[in-house]
């Protein structure tokens, strides 16, 4: 009996470390996950109804220029809209790069 549960301590102990690095894993896949979520741009239009949907879906209509959103190190908190003209300009700035 005794040995039984030596040999369970020492499977669990070894266990462990993969459990850890099965965890960070997760834990960045989520950091990497959160941080494309955070910088989400959809294409609106300025009509009233529009604008109100947004709101309701997202708690708030903020418009964003395309430099805004190639800009590095920065993060929203909520998706945001830009109008088709930008949605041009953003197209033209990512196949600068």
């Amino acid at each position: 009996m005794r040995t039984l549960i030596c040999v369970l301590a020492l499977a669990a102990m070894s266990a462990l470390p993969a459990f850890a690095e099965q965890a960070t894993s997760v834990a960045s896949r989520a950091s990497d996950a959160s941080a494309r979520a955070a910088r989400t741009v959809y294409v609106c239009d300025a009509s009233a109804m529009t604008k109100r949907a947004f709101a309701r879906q997202f708690g708030s209509v903020e418009f964003v220029k395309a430099e805004a959103v190639v800009a590095k190190g920065e993060t929203w908190s909520s998706p945001k809209c830009m109008t088709a003209n930008e949605a041009r300009r953003l197209k033209q700035l990512a196949s600068l790069r």
